[in-house]
């Protein structure tokens, strides 16, 4: 024989779905978890709570490495774009990883005042 349906629902409200294909997509674009929860439309404490059952990790743990690794497909993305010839991208590359600078000039028209102002402490004074 089978097992016997119960009677009765289990008490409480029903155990929320958490599609975490989409919890995903959002964390590794940078969303907290605040922004993820209204998407899925739960509390986030709710959500927090559900990632500790179903992945055993607390929420900030699993948070960091899908930001990781949400910011490694962006710098992949970006460093291709920058090798197809794309010349912002090129410039803005060098600048954030190579530490490259625009060259500034400064130039100064009219005259310039400058004031020298010497001190002189005398140390008898403070005998």
């Amino acid at each position: 024989m089978g097992k016997r349906k119960p009677l009765h629902p289990a008490p409480g409200r029903p155990r929320v779905v958490v599609d975490w294909a989409v919890v995903d997509k959002y964390l590794q674009a940078g969303c907290n978890g605040t922004e993820v929860a209204a998407v899925l439309g739960i509390d986030n404490e709710t959500l927090y709570r559900r990632c500790q059952d179903d992945h055993k990790v607390g929420f900030e743990v699993y948070k960091q490495a899908k930001r990781a690794h949400g910011d490694s497909l962006l710098r992949a993305k970006q460093y291709q774009v920058a090798m197809t010839g794309d010349k912002t991208m090129l410039v803005w590359l060098g600048k954030q990883r190579l530490d490259q600078r625009d060259k500034q000039e400064v130039e100064q028209q009219g005259a310039i005042e400058v004031k020298i102002v010497r001190e002189i402490k005398d140390k008898e004074s403070k005998k």
